[in-house]
């Protein structure tokens, strides 16, 4: 087993998590350096959720956009606040929903007229 599987395992076996957020991909949301705190494999997940998830052997905390239920496994569709549409996450690469930073009512109407 690797070691970006051992990291990935050893997050998903615990209820929570904090992380810090390394880059600003999510600003003014969350900053660079802001702690986050995690839930992880959290359910009901719904539009505008923050949530960490693996790629690429990273781990990227993005918000949802949508989810196509219809293909196994789920996949996740994410994008960043500065417009960046990611790759469809599949359901495994998901790590847990972002329980410290929510996108506000106006935000999620600003990034919906835009």
């Amino acid at each position: 087993m690797d070691s970006e599987q051992k990291i990935k395992e050893q997050l998903l076996s615990q209820p929570f998590f904090k992380g810090k957020i390394m880059t600003g991909s999510m600003i003014p949301v969350i900053n660079i350096n802001d702690e986050i705190l995690v839930e992880v494999k959290a359910n009901n997940l719904k539009r505008f959720d923050i949530i960490v998830f693996y790629q690429n052997g990273r781990l990227i905390c993005h918000y949802l956009w949508s989810m196509n239920k219809f293909v196994q496994p789920l996949l996740m569709q994410t994008r960043s606040l500065d417009g960046a549409k990611d790759f469809p996450i599949p359901e495994e690469d998901y790590i847990g929903k972002v329980l410290s930073h929510r996108l506000s009512f106006w935000r999620r109407l600003k990034i919906l007229f835009k």
